[in-house]
């Protein structure tokens, strides 16, 4: 009988367990495969000569970030690479490469800011570039007070906001505390679904929901 308890105990936490890793490996395999496809669109239109699409995909491919991933480190080093190469002689290609590793990877913020290193020098790139391509466009503004203003856009902060990590955190356990507790609570001694199961549910989806809202928003 004992035997026969703890098994039906694992069972009762077989349900919730799968489900948990079964959205999360999906959601990192898609964001994977993405990222590989958007790095090899990236490479071919380099390699045709199509800078301003190449810089495009290689910002898809630091969005679709995955601490795992193998494009991220690569497409970032080709976008840094970009930038110092045009910065003489075409800065608004420049511009162009170090917006798109900021952008791309305050795109991938969650719980923490990768690559902040990166996010840091190209908030400091930016603004003497900006100047230039400005001077070139014949902005007649005065360059000094112009990298001024430059300088304190890029410098605002750009980290996680705590009360997003709180959020993601708070619903990722919401998530798996319903679906736990639906599993646990959901069924009768006779198989049959109670009320609490149905609350067990309703506290999974929520949390869900939280958990992806508050991603989308990091």
């Amino acid at each position: 009988m004992a035997q026969f308890a703890s098994s039906s105990r694992w069972l009762r936490w077989a349900p919730p367990a799968v489900a948990t890793l079964l959205v999360l490996a999906s959601l990192g395999v898609r964001a994977t495969l993405e990222q590989q496809e958007a790095w090899a669109r990236a490479v071919a239109f380099e390699a045709k000569g199509d800078t301003e699409r190449a810089v495009e995909e290689y910002r898809w491919t630091l969005r679709w970030y995955t601490p795992w991933g193998p494009a991220v480190d690569d497409a970032a080093a080709a976008l840094v690479d970009l930038a110092q190469r045009h910065a003489a002689q075409d800065p608004e290609t420049a511009v162009q490469a170090w917006d798109a590793l900021r952008s791309g990877l305050i795109a991938a913020r969650s719980l923490y800011q990768p690559h902040a290193e990166l996010v840091d020098r190209a908030s400091r790139e930016l603004p003497p570039l900006l100047v230039r391509v400005a001077d070139r466009r014949g902005d007649r503004r005065e360059p000094a007070k112009l990298l001024v203003r430059f300088q304190a856009d890029y410098s605002r902060p750009v980290g996680v906001n705590p009360l997003t990590s709180l959020a993601v955190s708070a619903g990722f356990i919401a998530w798996i505390a319903g679906l736990w507790f639906a599993a646990r609570r959901g069924l009768d001694a006779n198989g049959r679904w109670q009320r609490a199961g149905w609350q067990g549910v309703g506290v999974a989806v929520l949390g869900f929901a939280a958990w992806a809202t508050a991603m989308w928003l990091a």
